[in-house]
């Protein structure tokens, strides 16, 4: 694009989001401001909620002029209501984007949804005895694996090794898991295992009878008016073309923030409650200490407590490389999403969180 019509086109974006009534989009379909759709997001703009937008303008400059990059899209709800949304690289608002692993905490929810509708009986459940296929059949054998269960695998404490580079070569993926050596008693301390959300996602079609994209959009993407998605497949015994819940589901960045929403919301998304309160608590509730930054895990989702301005801010949140973020603030009735297109780039895929405390807090902070 021309640099006259890019500095045009941003242009735009500043009047459109922050002072003007009206929306507009550039030659890509990105959309500048947000837009009443049929998907069930109330809009408004923050201008009309009297917040200070500096800060925010601000930003969007700084992305504009490079100074951070790979950023593909930004989008804000406060108060139940889609108020910021921007699409600064080549992905619009009708394109799917790789989660990476904030997948990790979508999968959460279906584990939580299928304990409340009595698939699973409860996240104290042993997980090998659901795999007599592969009895007598694992590598680096300890009694203990056992006594390895739901709770393990969501908050990553089963002893059991990760190794992810060496899980996409093999065969089947769930056995991989069973084969790993143990490194801990199982619930004794954190070891990341992308295999183990893997596992959780079988489970799931075990105690249902439903494979992993029926299951999704039955009990949770239909309830929240997700109509585009895609869930990769993983290598599993027998070629079972299993859904891969650990990691790279494709969803729209306005649909990733319906996901914090509903955990914002206790579990309710527009007035329909689509998994229990018990669940989103334990879910945001610390079962271990992360092994990367030392914050909170829970059952799949990461605990954060940042200072802004010296005040501390609890959040919940779901990360994934590249830049793929839901972040959800419970003070500040607040959600964002980031995704991003910087993969195993470091510390590229973590600019969101400056663009976090630099930019978006301090402006709903001031507005508290």
């Amino acid at each position: 694009m021309p640099r006259v019509l890019r500095f045009f086109c941003f242009t735009v974006f500043l009047l459109t989001v922050f002072g003007c009534h009206f929306a507009s989009t550039d030659e890509t379909g990105t959309t500048l401001k947000p837009q009443k759709r049929s998907d069930g997001w109330q809009v408004s703009s923050l201008a009309d909620k009297n917040f200070d937008t500096n800060l925010l303008m601000n930003m969007m400059e700084a992305i504009e002029k490079g100074k951070y990059v790979g950023i593909s899209s930004v989008l804000i709800a406060k108060n139940n209501e889609l108020v910021f949304e921007a699409y600064p690289g080549k992905f619009g608002i009708n394109d799917i984007h790789s989660t990476r692993s904030a997948s990790k905490s979508i999968t959460s929810v279906l584990v939580g949804i299928a304990i409340d509708k009595g698939y699973l009986s409860s996240e104290h459940e042993k997980v090998l005895p659901m795999f007599p296929e592969y009895e007598g059949k694992i590598a680096a054998w300890s009694e203990q694996k056992l006594d390895i269960s739901l709770h393990h695998l969501l908050s990553m404490t089963s002893g059991v090794k990760g190794n992810e580079s060496a899980m996409y070569h093999s065969d089947d993926w769930i056995k991989f898991f069973f084969d790993q050596p143990l490194v801990n008693t199982p619930g004794r301390a954190f070891s990341y295992a992308t295999s183990g959300a893997v596992v959780l996602g079988n489970v799931i079609t075990r105690g249902s009878k439903k494979r992993i994209p029926e299951f999704s959009n039955t009990y949770l993407f239909e309830p929240l008016g997700i109509t585009e998605y895609k869930w990769p497949i993983t290598n599993s015994l027998g070629s079972q073309g299993l859904a891969m819940t650990g990691g790279g589901l494709q969803l729209r960045p306005r649909d990733m923030l319906k996901i914090g929403q509903l955990y914002l919301n206790n579990g309710t998304w527009n007035g329909q409650q689509v998994v229990s309160k018990r669940w989103i608590e334990k879910s945001v509730y610390p079962h271990s200490v992360s092994d990367l930054y030392g914050e909170g895990y829970g059952y799949l989702w990461r605990i954060i407590e940042r200072k802004i301005n010296g005040k501390p801010l609890i959040s919940y949140e779901a990360w994934g490389n590249g830049g793929q973020f839901i972040m959800v603030f419970p003070e500040l009735e607040l959600v964002t999403v980031f995704t991003g297109e910087n993969y195993g780039k470091f510390p590229e895929t973590e600019q969101p969180f400056e663009l976090l405390d630099k930019f978006i807090l301090p402006v709903f902070l001031k507005g508290k």
